[in-house]
């Protein structure tokens, strides 16, 4: 197999595999914050995966098929999603920090553990994709098209 074949069926291997070890890793965070601080924690554990999953999954779902064809506009739509979901983050932050539920019904250690741990680990997972991927990075085109040797 060379690089210039595509695998769909080890693409979509690997992404079921990844996608597994990622919710194994955020439902270990919800059992542990669940032991340690009992059902505050559990419930700051599973909103700190389900942000972390939601921020890196609409990357996922969005660009994934602008890649496929590798378009000149891929980086612009990833910029905007990018900046976008950092607007959604600031103001979910803003929302559970003025609600006054930190603290009390949600556990705000368990809730950052858990961020930092799924960010980690999703993040670990996405290196393994792309370097296990058998995508060129760059196409050098033809001698033809690269001038005459000088």
């Amino acid at each position: 197999m060379t690089t210039t074949q595509r695998s769909d069926r080890h693409s979509a291997r690997t992404t079921r595999v990844l996608v597994g070890v990622a919710l194994a890793a955020g439902a270990v965070c919800v059992v542990t914050a669940a032991v340690v601080a009992g059902w505050p924690g559990a419930l700051g554990a599973l909103i700190g995966a389900g942000v972390v999953f939601a921020f890196f999954g609409a990357t996922f779902a969005v660009l994934r098929p602008l890649t496929r064809p590798a378009t000149g506009g891929t980086m612009l739509v990833a910029l905007m999603l990018y900046g976008t979901k950092i607007l959604l983050l600031v103001a979910a932050a803003v929302v559970l920090a003025e609600s006054g539920l930190v603290g009390d019904a949600i556990d705000g250690g368990a809730l950052g553990v858990t961020v930092i741990v799924c960010t980690l680990v999703v993040t670990a997972l996405e290196i393994v994709a792309a370097t296990s991927s058998r995508r060129p990075l760059y196409d050098l085109g033809t001698p033809s098209d690269l001038g005459d040797g000088r």
